[in-house]
């Protein structure tokens, strides 16, 4: 992934004026993608925390159906 494609997909998970689907969202990463609640996203990006197995983090959800990963 370059740097462009990864700053991007973090401008649309914080974007103002994305749908409300993105407000961020409390889950578990479970086998390489973000849980939460009965739905499961593949994670582009990590903002300084530990997206370990069974980690609980906060991530917002971006234009492009992935979610971008922003705290513990």
């Amino acid at each position: 992934m370059s740097i462009e494609s990864l700053g991007n997909s973090i401008k649309s998970a914080v974007d103002k004026r994305v749908n409300s689907e993105a407000r961020a969202m409390r889950g578990t990463i479970r086998n390489g993608r973000f849980v939460s609640g009965s739905k499961s996203y593949p994670y582009t990006a990590a903002v300084d925390c530990n997206t370990g197995e069974g980690a609980k983090v906060w991530a917002q959800k971006s234009t492009s159906g992935k979610a971008v990963i922003i705290g513990a």
